[in-house]
Parts: C-alpha cells; structure tokens; sequence
C-alpha cells in the first residue's frame, strides 16, 4: 500500500461531496449509504448543469443523467439503479420529469431536510433582502445588515478575482480595527469562533459561505448554483491572503468573490436577453 503523502492532498485531488447532514440528521438515519453517495454524484453534476444552462424557467437546475450512465460509474445493474433513485424519491431528494418518447427524464435535486433542533452555523439573523435569484443590490441598508455580522458588503465589481492587498490582512490592521466601544465590542461578540477545527478548515468555510448565502435569500438552488466557485475562490484566497485572523475572515472573501461572481453573470445574462429583444 502507497502511504498518501501531503504533497498528495496539497495537489487536490477529486472527489464527490457528501453531504454530513445525511449522515448526522435522524430524517436520514436508515437511509442506505448507496443512495447518499448517489445524492453526492448528481450533486456534484451541478458545475456541468451550470456549463450547459441546464436551468429551468424558475432558476431551478436540472440534470441529464441516465441509468446507464449511473450504472456505469457505480458498478451496478439497471435494476439497482433504479432502486437507489427510487430512494431517493421516498425522501423527497430527488424528482425526475418526462421529456417524451426516446428522450432522457430530466432530474433534479430536493434541498436536505433540516430538523427544528438543528442551529445555524451563523447564529445572526438577517432581515428579508431586496431580491430573490437576482442581482445583489449596493443598498445601505443591505451594507449595514452585513457589517454589523462580520461581513463586509459584496464587490460589485466587473473583475473575474476579487483584489487582495498586502495591506488587507496587515496584523496592524487588525490591530487598528480593535472595538473603541461597548456598542462595537458587543458586535463583534456576535462573530461566531472557531472551536475545535482547523484555522483554515475548509469544510467549515464552505459551510459559512452556503449559510450566508442562504440568509441573502438566496433560494437552495440558487446557493448550490453559486457554491460551484467555490473551489476557485478557496484556493485564490488562500494564496493571496498575507495575514487572517480566522476562518470567517477567509469566508468573508470567499463570499465576496462567490456574490461578485455571481452579479457578473447576471448581468451577463440581462445584456443577452436584451441583445435578443
């Protein structure tokens, strides 16, 4: 047996992302681990959902993905296939629709069920915002409600890399940035700390970003949509970041570059339809 070595891990190697709620939730608890890493594969077609405009009128994505082909990745026959998916069906994790004779169903996904008890991983909560599936709006309320949690308001920029100076992760910043008061000191309180993981745990930023995504009213499949620069915008932050205090502060940029990502698109796609008109 080839030992993995870490110049091994630092080079990224693939892999499907299993959801942990499949496995911590009790709405879950008897579903069989097949299914889950199924769930995990055809989640993971998002980024190619993404690449072909698999997207419905609703902003909900699709797939195109058919029991052969799954057959073949899993190692199994068409029958158990079928069972798996059917599965799935029964927890409200997966819908398949009928495009007609000789064509595949197309299938999406259902959003994990969160049970009553379970807690946020940011504990602040955030009003309504002004869209749904839309542009983020540069409003100063928006900017307020962002800031008094820890993150700063997205860059609504045009630029395909958010930009880090060497200046922004300075420990004299930081330093200069220390609470002047007990209205400020309380604010920061609210900040979540980092206990028991890593200072750059990847799992818990990826975590961070998807929640914060979500409380900007985001719809489930408008944040999965999202999270699929995740990666890029991870490692492009890691890179550049002189100096973090913590695994929000790696957050808070990570969604940044995410929202500003996602802004360009949109306004990718109003020039397209208005080209169209």
């Amino acid at each position: 047996m080839e030992r993995i070595s870490l110049a091994q891990v630092n080079n990224g190697e693939r892999f499907f992302r299993v959801p942990k709620l499949l496995f911590e939730s009790e709405l879950y608890k008897k579903m069989s681990a097949e299914s889950k890493l199924l769930y995990a594969i055809l989640k993971d077609r998002f980024e190619l959902s993404v690449k072909n405009n698999w997207i419905d009128a609703d902003g909900n994505i699709y797939f195109i993905f058919t029991v052969e082909e799954i057959g073949e990745m899993l190692g199994y026959g068409k029958d158990k296939v079928i069972k798996l998916k059917k599965e799935l069906k029964k927890y409200d994790l997966l819908e398949e629709v009928r495009q007609g004779l000789n064509k595949p169903n197309l299938i999406y996904l259902g959003s994990l069920k969160v049970e009553n008890e379970a807690k946020p991983l940011i504990p602040a909560e955030f009003g309504n915002s002004d869209f749904q599936n839309s542009e983020i709006p540069n409003s100063g309320t928006l900017e307020n409600r962002i800031q008094d949690f820890g993150i700063s308001e997205p860059n609504d920029t045009d630029s395909s890399e958010p930009e880090f100076s060497d200046t922004d992760f300075s420990l004299e910043e930081e330093e200069e940035k220390a609470p002047q008061n007990s209205e400020e000191k309380n604010r920061v309180n609210l900040s979540r700390k980092v206990d028991k993981v890593t200072k750059y745990d990847r799992d818990y930023i990826w975590n961070l970003v998807h929640a914060q995504l979500l409380k900007e009213n985001f719809s489930q499949s408008a944040a999965d949509y999202a999270m699929v620069h995740f990666d890029d915008r991870y490692e492009y932050a890691l890179e550049n970041m002189k100096y973090a205090s913590s695994s929000e502060r790696i957050a808070e940029y990570v969604f940044n570059g995410i929202v500003a990502e996602w802004n360009q698109n949109i306004r990718k796609q109003q020039a397209k339809r208005q080209q169209n008109i």
